[in-house]
């Protein structure tokens, strides 16, 4: 069903996890939300990328989120492995929003990770990729801020998804030694951009 709302969102990796939240919280708001899965884009392929991006050439919102890559070592990382989450967590990025037109006082989130701050040493990948994702989104925002666009960097720390359940084993014992003793719900993210959103918060 088309809501009424002018107002458009895209939300890459928005079949699961926080995506799943943001673009439930979002419609909850009437805002004509795009979800996509990998079956709508994996952009881990280029191609995948390139197809999508022939059809979405614009939007008022628009959600960056993909999940990342195995813990490993350093050492054990092969070039290959480099290349495709090098295609993941940055460059399709960088050709999404380079190619879908935000419109006038509209949003980018970018949800990246805690990471960004604390790398970690098993995840070496996704923190120097997110970490270059978020340069290149402070740079664009500063280029589009005439245009009222606001480009938001989420980084959440630990939450209820199947992400973290991959990279933790023992949830309660770990959820002890957060500061706030829990683990975030998905939800939490959700409510934030639609409050932001509603609000018109830039």
């Amino acid at each position: 069903m088309v809501l009424k709302n002018k107002k458009k969102a895209i939300v890459i990796g928005g079949s699961r996890g926080i995506g799943k939240e943001i673009s439930l919280a979002l419609k909850k708001i009437k805002i004509n939300t795009y979800s996509c899965s990998r079956k709508d884009i994996d952009t881990s392929d280029l191609k995948s990328v390139k197809k999508f991006l022939k059809t979405h050439k614009k939007t008022d919102i628009l959600v960056l989120n993909s999940g990342g890559p195995p813990p490993l070592k350093m050492n054990s990382i092969t070039t290959d492995v480099w290349k495709k989450y090098f295609n993941q967590l940055f460059l399709s990025f960088f050709l999404i929003i380079k190619h879908i037109k935000i419109n006038k006082n509209g949003y980018i989130f970018y949800i990246s990770s805690s990471i960004i701050k604390e790398p970690g040493e098993s995840l070496v990948i996704s923190s120097s990729l997110r970490s270059a994702m978020s340069s290149l989104l402070k740079s664009y925002s500063v280029l589009n801020s005439k245009n009222g666009i606001s480009s938001i960097n989420i980084a959440p720390g630990p939450f209820k998804t199947k992400r973290v359940k991959e990279l933790v084993k023992n949830l309660k014992k770990f959820e002890k030694n957060l500061p706030t003793k829990k683990i975030g719900d998905p939800k939490e993210i959700g409510k934030f951009v639609q409050f932001v959103v509603k609000n018109n918060i830039k």
